[in-house]
């Protein structure tokens, strides 16, 4: 049994809703944008001297790049738990 707000409509029928997509989809990505930051933390902390050449070249700009990579992927999955929530992905 899911909460109201993400499979009821107007006519009271079960469906699933654009709230509900929009409430899928920020879950995956939080969780998805969460792992994949601490990955590249833990990434950094265990080479430190890679990082510290890597920061040396080119400042936080390579970081940024991994940070909007990371969010960048966070919002394709968001959208895609959205698209199959709303059952749009099916081709009908």
């Amino acid at each position: 049994m899911l909460p109201n707000i993400l499979v009821s409509d107007q006519t009271g029928q079960s469906s699933h809703t654009l709230t509900g997509a929009i409430t899928i989809g920020a879950i995956v990505a939080v969780i998805i944008i969460l792992f994949l930051v601490i990955k590249l933390l833990g990434a950094i902390l265990r080479h430190p001297f890679i990082s510290l050449a890597l920061f040396a070249l080119g400042g936080f700009a390579i970081f940024k790049f991994a940070l909007v990579g990371i969010i960048g992927i966070g919002v394709l999955a968001a959208v895609g738990a959205g698209a199959l929530w709303m059952n749009t992905g099916d081709g009908g």
